[in-house]
């Protein structure tokens, strides 16, 4: 397998950071080899002048005084080809007898040079070294810093379809990969939550379209065996017709389930009156009961209104009202619905109250096995 040559982030980390800290330590010796030159300038002309000075009070007795001073640095010639530079003051003093004295004081460069030579060469072995060992270090800090990435990366990459209950590890610095990790299971959570919906929903379906199907071709084939009057293959059509409605109503479901999450998140809320939709579903499920001891049932308080999706609404209800019809056989169904206050609750009704509706389906069937409540 071909090696992945694209850049990583530690090495373009680790790349910058000693680009930047090669030209912020280079900017800085420029700097520093500008003030020291300065400096040692200075300090020679200082003490030019200073030894100056004192040659001339050695000089000239004190008593005779100094009308004016004047000093001006010059250079000399060097001594030979290879010689140093040689910087001088002359100093010129004129006295009130009317002569002048003049002081010419001598230096080479030679020690400044020298010590600016050192600083050059200190500064160009030590910036290097000082650049690799800060790489070293900042790489031991990269690798150190982004470890639970590589594994937060190596966990996420065993992660299959069916090993959606596993878990990333949540490191607890920095901040910023804890909150990744923690984002990230999160998202294995809600993962894991619509697989397993969509596994036992496709379950449930592929049991309940095979009885239907089961029902139509056998239906079909005995149509299909003999001759049959036309009253005979209303029938049949009938039953077809009826076997078909109930795979629709399943296919509804399904296609609930699969948009039902993404409605909820974009979908547009409205005010919906629950009266008119539940007396609707409860007509629907005396059609379901009809020709069984099944009484269905339907009451209500006025005015119960809710935001929301109709569709969404009508559908939830239909597949309560549908189950409790299909698992009934005798007794009753009870649509109840009715307000129900949640005390304290804020921005509500009065009396710090916030109306919610309550709609109970109730049936007198066989109910949910207890192996299936998880599901």
């Amino acid at each position: 397998m071909e090696r992945d040559r694209r850049p990583t982030l530690r090495r373009e980390i680790v790349v910058w950071y000693s680009l930047v800290l090669l030209v912020a330590l280079g900017v800085f010796t420029l700097l520093a080899y500008l003030l020291l030159q300065q400096a040692l300038e200075r300090t020679s002309t200082a003490s030019l002048r200073q030894t100056a000075q004192t040659v001339e009070q050695l000089s000239i007795p004190a008593r005779i005084p100094r009308i004016s001073t004047d000093e001006q640095m010059v250079e000399l010639a060097p001594a030979g080809p290879d010689g140093p530079r040689l910087e001088a003051l002359r100093r010129r003093t004129l006295l009130a007898t009317g002569d002048s004295v003049e002081i010419i004081v001598a230096r080479s460069d030679d020690v400044e040079a020298r010590a600016l030579r050192s600083f050059l060469v200190i500064s160009l072995l030590l910036i290097p070294l000082t650049a690799v060992a800060a790489a070293l270090g900042g790489r031991m800090l990269i690798e150190r810093l982004l470890h639970p990435l590589s594994r937060l990366v190596n966990t996420t990459r065993e992660i299959g379809i069916g090993g959606l209950s596993r878990r990333v590890a949540e490191p607890e610095r920095p901040a910023e990969l804890r909150d990744l990790a923690n984002s990230f299971n999160g998202m294995l959570v809600r993962l894991e939550r619509a697989v397993d919906a969509l596994r036992n929903f496709t379950a449930d379906a592929s049991h309940e379209l095979r009885t239907p199907l089961t029902s139509i071709r056998g239906t079909i084939q005995v149509a299909l065996a003999r001759q049959r009057t036309n009253e005979e293959l209303q029938d049949t059509l009938a039953e077809v017709m009826e076997e078909t409605e109930w795979m629709l109503h399943l296919v509804e479901g399904l296609l609930t389930l699969a948009r039902g999450e993404e409605e909820l998140m974009n979908g547009e809320r409205e005010r919906v009156d629950l009266v008119p939709l539940l007396a609707d579903v409860a007509d629907i499920g005396k059609a379901l009961v009809d020709g069984r001891d099944v009484r269905v049932s339907f009451s209500t308080t006025p005015e119960l209104h809710v935001s929301g999706s109709a569709r969404q609404l009508r559908q939830v209800f239909l597949n309560l009202v549908s189950n409790s019809a299909k698992f009934t056989e005798r007794g009753s169904i009870e649509i109840i619905a009715k307000k129900d206050g949640v005390p304290g609750a804020s921005g509500g009704t009065k009396g710090g109250e916030r109306a919610h509706a309550m709609v109970l389906v109730r049936d007198t069937g066989t109910g949910i096995p207890a192996r299936e409540l998880p599901r």
